[in-house]
């Protein structure tokens, strides 16, 4: 089901499953940034089911970038010229260019056929709903924000509190 409804390869899919069956027995909580339709959340769900799964989105799709992002992920690679008239990294508009936009109850909607009860929803910016964040431990960070800034703020907010020996897995490296 997760493929059906994925921005991911099978490899991808089973990549993230993979890591959530070596984790279920480690201390710390999943945690997803950029969750789309819930393909990922679904993955790591299925493979450890008594984990509690935090699902961060705006779910109003893709921020606009800034001049640290050479593209509008899902829209377009951008030119020099238009990246020298983005705003600077620290001051990136949060306003949605629309790309993969799923509603939270799309979101919903596409995890409720597994009839698991932890998946903890975050609606908002990542960079309002992170510096509140409460998680404790996380034993696998998966960070899909396609952005600089968004990567770049969950990676101040949540990488210390990944566990020793925990994954994090950044979907948007080059």
């Amino acid at each position: 089901y997760a493929k059906k409804i994925a921005f991911s390869s099978t490899e991808t899919l089973l990549f993230t499953h993979s890591c959530a069956q070596a984790m279920k027995d480690k201390e710390g909580d999943y945690v997803e940034c950029g969750v789309a339709a819930g393909a990922q959340i679904i993955a790591m769900a299925c493979a450890a089911p008594n984990k509690t799964v935090h699902a961060f989105d705006s779910f109003e799709g893709i921020p606009l970038p800034s001049n640290r992002d050479d593209q509008m992920p899902g829209i377009k690679m951008l030119t020099e010229d238009e990246i020298k008239k983005l705003p600077n990294a620290g001051e990136q508009k949060l306003k949605t260019t629309g790309a993969t936009s799923f509603s939270v109850e799309q979101f919903r909607k596409n995890i409720a056929v597994l009839k698991y009860s932890n998946i903890e929803i975050h609606k908002g910016w990542f960079e309002e709903t992170m510096p509140n964040n409460t998680i404790d431990k996380i034993s696998i960070l998966r960070l899909d924000g396609d952005l600089y800034n968004s990567t770049m703020v969950c990676l101040k907010y949540l990488f210390p509190k990944v566990i020793k020996g925990g994954y994090v897995i950044i979907d948007d490296w080059e």
